[in-house]
């Protein structure tokens, strides 16, 4: 017998269009500055970069000689309804016109208990997943996971085609891509109190999928089907273009899931939680800095604390002390060898003198990381432009597979030192 196919969950944010604001409220407002003024027009979120949490409005019910002098960036209250008192800066008050943005990284509602939330998605990649229907329509657009207490799935927009991915990566635009779902285990309800720090546990790990930062924006939970929550995350997200990275070639949704249950596993523990977030964030500088000297410097930085994370504070292979005493590339190299990383196989695409000079991936790096940092006058090694393209590559699959290995993901990756084409993936060195 067939699996029936679910139907895909829709978002109102999926009607803007790319780079389009999206309007969080539109009606009544206060601002509070010397005297309460009441205003008309909307609250909106900025896309781009940064995004932002933007009002404007007209001024009414005041008499001109009321209104304060002209002023330019002024602090203040907003009061929205449906919304906690929230700090603002006036860009501009004028000719009974206002406008100006919210200070906090989000704006929200007071805090309740909700049976499920449903949250946005900004610039997710399509993803493989299973197959779900809106109206007439089929298309595999769906992943499911979980934490230790819920259930989370995350639905494509049924229109997320090849062309408006093209237009998104051309635009290196912003638009609402996916929308996700979130429930108890038990379907009982629960407090909206945390659900910040689980949607961030959530953008870190598809942002680690896809080697750029990934933001939620638009949070709605609900009581029998009534909207009772609303919260707005002014995110930090980066424009839509397509970077290598471990996952960009698997074809088979399984691995996309055994993955995010594992990381989120992981996310749940505060010092894990922490120094992943770090580690994830050095990775994403490494691909996304536009100098080759910051993109070495963040991929050993990220190495280091990833050697430290695991070899001290995981394994317990060495204490603090040993591992003070080591050199970095020692510390470094035992962590590679414990995930069968070190080798020297990466050296095939360099020239005899590199080959005869290094004995492995890591000295190359650490080199390059010395070259730039303490340059000397005379060097005798060569590295061209395709070597130091080369080593990057390296310590970036380097941080790639190590984070692989600490969430314990046994599953299919994309080998980013390597040619490949949609669905050739290989198995991680560890899981024999």
């Amino acid at each position: 017998m067939s699996k029936k196919i679910k139907q895909a969950i829709s978002s109102d944010s999926f009607c803007y269009k790319i780079n389009e604001d999206i309007i969080i409220y539109e009606g009544r407002f206060y601002v509070y500055l010397d005297k309460k003024y009441r205003c008309v027009g909307k609250v909106y979120l900025k896309m781009g970069i940064p995004t932002s949490i933007n009002f404007k409005g007209k001024i009414i019910h005041i008499k001109e000689n009321e209104l304060t002098k002209k002023l330019d960036y002024y602090d203040g209250i907003i009061e929205i309804h449906g919304y906690q008192l929230a700090s603002v800066t006036i860009k501009k008050i004028d000719n009974f016109f206002i406008k100006g943005y919210i200070n906090e990284n989000y704006i929200k509602s007071k805090d309740t208990s909700v049976d499920y939330i449903y949250f946005n998605i900004i610039n997710l990649d399509k993803l493989p997943g299973y197959l779900i229907e809106h109206k007439d329509k089929m298309f595999a657009g769906r992943i499911e996971f979980e934490t230790t207490d819920y259930e989370i799935i995350i639905d494509k927009r049924y229109d997320y085609t090849k062309e408006l991915k093209e237009i998104l990566k051309s635009k290196n635009g912003f638009i609402t891509t996916h929308i996700g779902r979130i429930k108890r285990k038990d379907n009982s309800s629960f407090k909206t109190k945390n659900i910040i720090d689980l949607l961030e546990k959530i953008s870190y790990a598809l942002s680690f999928l896809c080697a750029r930062r990934i933001g939620i924006s638009i949070v709605n939970g609900y009581t029998n089907d009534i909207n009772t929550y609303r919260l707005c995350i002014k995110d930090i997200i980066m424009p839509y273009n397509f970077l290598p990275s471990w996952s960009d070639t698997i074809s088979n949704h399984n691995n996309i899931e055994k993955y995010m249950n594992l990381i989120m596993k992981k996310l749940e523990d505060d010092y894990n939680n922490l120094a992943l977030k770090r580690v994830i964030d050095w990775y994403i500088e490494s691909i996304s800095n536009l100098t080759i000297e910051n993109n070495i410097i963040s991929i050993q930085i990220a190495l280091e604390t990833l050697s430290y994370i695991i070899l001290v504070q995981e394994e317990k292979k060495l204490s603090n002390d040993e591992f003070d005493n080591n050199t970095a590339i020692n510390n470094i190299r035992m962590l590679l060898e414990s995930c069968k990383l070190n080798n020297n196989k990466e050296l095939m695409v360099f020239d005899d003198k590199i080959k005869e000079r290094f004995n492995d991936g890591i000295e190359l790096i650490i080199y390059l990381r010395n070259k730039i940092v303490h340059p000397a006058r005379k060097d005798k090694i060569y590295l061209s432009h395709e070597d130091v393209w080369n080593i990057i590559q390296i310590g970036t699959r380097y941080i790639e597979l190590i984070i692989l290995k600490f969430i314990g993901y046994k599953g299919e990756y994309s080998n980013r030192l390597k040619d490949r084409y949609f669905g050739q993936v290989e198995r991680v060195p560890w899981s024999d």
